[in-house]
């Protein structure tokens, strides 16, 4: 979702914000007095307690990036109980009429590893179509409509949890928005107010022109530069340590280690990639306070093209249905391809991130190979595995 973005015209933390502005209210209303030549009334300092007050209470982007994160892991499960029960509804019709039989074809869930949710939606729902129709001929199977039914209701909750991701990443962007804009306007206030009582007591009160001076914290001290800036390929975020007495990390990248450019600024200790770059990337990361920046950390790079390895030992048991393989590092998941020795194509399946996948195939000699997945690469196919599935 395209958004504009608004900058925060501050350096100190929301938290350090509301703390101020309650405080300069007091402080103000000590010196109204000696304020009120420059047009400072009791009104005005209430109206500004009034707007820290509601800022104070608006949820910060780690309460509304929960609420993110939890209705994502949501969508994410009722995604993998469609692809499982699509899984299911493939192998009914390989048992009953034989790998690669138009009516499996005619499920059109090839490459389902690549599917987007809306896609993997639409094809729940045409599986759940084409296996109504096939259901007189797939009892053998154990097909039933309860089943089917399930299946229905399950593509009903994936769309329900879709939209329920979609609506919470909107409020949290518009929430978002919406307390950077208040942040600035309290901030604009506060600022006009305290050059204001400066310049009252610049000369005749140094203990009240320190009240005035904004960015006087315990935070703010000496920095260092952010240690152990690491790189998740799985989870796309980048993370480092805590520096004692930031308030904030500006985080840079640049495509040839020279010339840095801004990418993000925030008071978390990490940050999560939106794109995939398409080449090497440099990464780095420096801490801020009211005194200003802290070196930066050690720069880090990651190769975004670099190949992924075939996965090696793959293997299947007879007696436990099963595929086998060596995980691949920074492999996201696995494609499995297999067909019958008669057949020219492959059949291709989603295999998740683990290094096993069950899979009960009618009898007959095989071949199978697999490949490891990232979200934005697929590596090579591992050696061609040939075993037979002995005839009962």
């Amino acid at each position: 979702m395209a958004t504009a973005i608004v900058q925060r015209n501050y350096n100190i933390t929301d938290a350090e914000l509301c703390m101020f502005t309650s405080n300069l209210c007091i402080t103000m209303t000590r010196d109204l007095l000696d304020l009120a030549d420059f047009g400072i009334t009791a009104p005005k300092i209430a109206a500004l307690k009034a707007l820290g007050d509601a800022f104070e209470i608006l949820p910060s982007d780690e309460v509304l990036m929960a609420y993110v994160i939890a209705a994502t892991e949501t969508k994410s499960a009722k995604a993998e109980l469609v692809k499982e029960a699509i899984r299911n509804m493939v192998t009914r019709c390989q048992i009953k009429w034989g790998v690669d039989s138009w009516q499996e074809k005619s499920l059109g869930v090839k490459g389902m590893n690549k599917y987007t949710d809306d896609s993997l939606l639409v094809a729940g729902r045409r599986v759940h179509t084409q296996m109504t129709a096939f259901l007189p001929d797939l009892a053998g199977t154990g097909l039933t409509q309860d089943m089917l039914d399930d299946m229905d209701d399950l593509n009903d909750e994936l769309e329900t949890a879709k939209n329920s991701q979609f609506t919470k990443v909107s409020e949290r962007e518009n929430e978002t928005e919406d307390r950077i804009n208040k942040g600035n306007e309290i901030y604009s206030l506060v600022s006009m107010y305290c050059e204001i009582g400066k310049r009252v007591y610049a000369k005749s009160d140094p203990a009240k022109y320190n009240d005035y001076i904004i960015y006087t914290s315990p935070s703010s001290g000496n920095l260092t530069a952010p240690a152990n800036l690491a790189f998740d390929p799985i989870m796309m975020n980048f993370t480092w340590d805590a520096v004692e007495n930031a308030t904030s990390y500006e985080f840079e990248s640049s495509s040839d280690g020279t010339t840095f450019s801004h990418v993000w600024a925030g008071p978390n200790c990490d940050y999560g990639l939106n794109e995939v770059p398409t080449t090497v990337m440099h990464y780095r990361v420096k801490a801020r306070n009211a005194n200003g920046y802290g070196p930066y950390s050690a720069v880090i790079h990651y190769d975004f093209l670099s190949p992924l390895i075939a996965p090696f030992n793959l293997a299947y048991d007879l007696v436990r249905t099963e595929f086998t393989w060596n995980q691949v590092p920074a492999a996201t998941s696995y494609q499995i391809q297999y067909k019958h020795l008669d057949q020219v194509e492959w059949t291709s399946l989603e295999a998740g991130n683990g290094n096993s996948y069950m899979m009960l195939f009618p009898w007959g000699d095989y071949l199978a190979k697999i490949r490891a997945l990232r979200y934005w690469q697929e590596g090579p196919f591992s050696t061609e595995l040939a075993f037979t599935i002995p005839q009962p």
